[in-house]
């Protein structure tokens, strides 16, 4: 079983426009996207999985996003071959992308829904 991953990325929250950590949690089915200063929250579902090619990574990379999307990485084993591993993230307006460097094994969540606390 998958251990939650958790990271930060410092930038502008979509919903107060403070420059604060976004709290990001991944689960193997799922990704919570929270503002430390507001609480705003984006949830992703999982959507695919399966062994691709780092094309995925290169793809996101060079196409047109409405936002900038964040490029992070975490070293953690991997679900699929079980070893230590850098697993890239991508996170964009719709997508959120993780990749294991080792064996390609890859989880794609897709956008679900938005909470923005009153």
């Amino acid at each position: 079983m998958m251990e939650k991953w958790l990271l930060k990325k410092k930038t502008t929250c979509f919903n107060c426009k403070q420059y604060v950590d976004q709290i990001i949690e991944i689960f193997l089915n799922q990704a919570l996207i929270t503002c430390s200063n507001c609480g705003a929250k984006r949830y992703y579902i999982i959507k695919n999985v399966g062994v691709m090619s780092e094309d995925i990574i290169k793809e996101e990379k060079e196409k047109k996003h409405k936002y900038e999307p964040w490029f992070l990485e975490k070293l953690a084993v991997c679900f699929n071959c079980k070893k230590e591993s850098v697993q890239d993230i991508i996170l964009t307006e719709s997508k959120l992308i993780v990749r294991c460097r080792n064996c390609g094994f890859t989880r794609i969540y897709n956008f679900h829904i938005l909470e923005i606390p009153e």
